[in-house]
């Protein structure tokens, strides 16, 4: 059975990933490939921002439990 704390382990992780992706796609580090524009990898680094801003509202709230 899973406990918060266990939860806070998988967020924060699960933050880590988001944050090198972020890093990743916003300093163009990265090939999209054909067929993918630049709209896309921009809304897809807006997407990944508000993801961790969500994970940073989640630990901030289970972090007092």
């Amino acid at each position: 059975m899973a406990t918060v704390k266990d939860l806070v382990e998988d967020w924060i992780e699960i933050r880590s990933i988001f944050q090198r992706q972020f890093e990743i796609l916003e300093s163009g580090q990265v090939l999209t490939g054909a067929g993918i524009s630049d709209t896309t990898t921009k809304e897809t680094i807006v997407r990944i921002k508000t993801w961790i801003g969500e994970l940073n509202a989640l630990l901030k709230q289970y972090a007092r439990v």
